[in-house]
C-alpha cells in the first residue's frame, strides 16, 4: 500500500494560489515517485477565492507494484490585512465635530468598501466646549469577511476662535 497525501497550505485572500504538492509513504525497495504515475492535486479555490478552508483534491495516478490510497489536504485562505486611517480634521473653539471620516488601504481584486461588513467607529473625547488642543480621533469596531482591520488613529485640532473687542463709543 502506497498513501499519497495532499500536503495542507495556506495563503492570504488575494494570494495566487501556493504549489500543490504530496507526500508519499510507503515505498519500498528503494522506489520513489519516479516509480508511478502520480495523481494530480487541484482545489476549488484561486486568488479570488473568499477566506477560510477548501479541499485540496487527489486525483487520478496509478502504480504497478503498489494499492494507491489518496488522502485530501486543506488549503486554508487567511484574511488579508486593510488598514483603516481615522481621517485628521479640525475646527474652531467652540464649533460642533467635524464629521470624522476614514480612508482605507490593502484592497485587493478589486474590492473596495464595499467589502467591508461593518466600519469601524471614530470617536473623540472633544466636543464644542473642549479647549483648543489636539485631540485622537480613535477607531474601534469593524468587520470584514476576507481582511483583518488594523486601525490607525486621526488627530482632531481645535483652533482659537476669533474674538473681536470693540471699544464702546462714549
Amino acid at each position: 500500500t502506497l498513501t499519497a497525501t495532499a500536503d495542507d497550505k495556506s495563503k492570504t485572500y488575494g494570494d495566487e494560489n501556493p504549489a500543490l504538492t504530496i507526500s508519499y509513504t510507503g515505498f519500498v525497495n528503494g522506489d520513489d515517485e519516479t516509480a508511478i504515475t502520480q495523481p494530480t492535486a487541484s482545489t476549488t479555490a484561486d486568488a479570488g477565492s473568499d477566506a477560510g478552508t477548501y479541499a485540496i483534491t487527489l486525483n487520478g495516478g496509478a502504480a504497478d507494484n503498489y494499492t494507491l490510497v489518496t488522502v485530501n489536504g486543506t488549503l486554508t485562505i487567511e484574511k488579508a490585512t486593510l488598514t483603516t486611517t481615522a481621517d485628521d480634521k479640525s475646527k474652531t473653539y467652540g464649533e460642533a465635530n467635524p464629521a470624522f471620516t476614514i480612508t482605507y488601504a490593502g484592497f485587493v481584486n478589486g474590492d473596495d468598501e464595499t467589502a467591508v461588513a461593518t466600519e469601524p467607529t471614530a470617536s473623540t473625547t472633544a466636543d464644542e466646549t473642549s479647549n483648543v488642543g489636539v485631540y485622537d480621533i480613535v477607531l474601534s469596531g469593524g468587520s470584514a469577511n476576507n481582511y483583518s482591520l488594523s486601525t490607525v488613529n486621526g488627530t482632531l485640532i481645535i483652533e482659537k476662535a476669533t474674538l473681536t473687542a470693540t471699544a464702546d463709543d462714549k
